[in-house]
């Protein structure tokens, strides 16, 4: 992904800046960005991101349960990490929150958090879509 990145020499550094910055340096806890960035990468059907980011998931902490509810389009997931997911989903599908899962969000999360979703959900759906565009193959799979 990082050569596709590359291609266009001048954004890449900052790029990659900004994206450390939202994840795994971001306001958002490491187990919830992952949880984001999988469920971008399923409904994307990014598959690039979905392999990358089971691993990076699981070093994280989430479950191999964690990792495949946030594959299911009823996820199952309550609370704070529910709507964050929720709230992904509107995202990805609509451009916009809807407004009963934008106000269930804000009873979880404050405007800054809000912010860093929205920064690390557009973020991966531009990734999503470089890759799709680009044409980027898997990477081989570690041992």
């Amino acid at each position: 992904m990082f050569p596709a990145v590359g291609r266009a020499r001048r954004n890449f550094l900052p790029w990659l800046v900004y994206s450390g910055m939202l994840m795994p340096f971001g306001i958002l806890s490491r187990q919830e960005s992952e949880l984001i960035i999988l469920r971008v990468a399923a409904l994307r059907d990014a598959d690039y991101e979905l392999e990358h980011h089971k691993r990076l998931g699981k070093k994280a902490g989430l479950t191999t349960a964690d990792i495949e509810a946030v594959q299911q389009a009823e996820h199952g997931l309550t609370g704070r990490r529910g709507m964050l997911i929720d709230a992904t989903d509107d995202l990805i599908r609509h451009r916009q929150i809807s407004d009963a899962v934008y106000a269930e969000l804000m009873r979880h999360i404050n405007e800054k958090e809000l912010t860093a979703l929205l920064l690390l959900v557009t973020n991966y759906d531009g990734l999503a879509t470089l890759m799709d565009v680009l044409h980027v193959p898997l990477d081989e799979p570690r041992p």
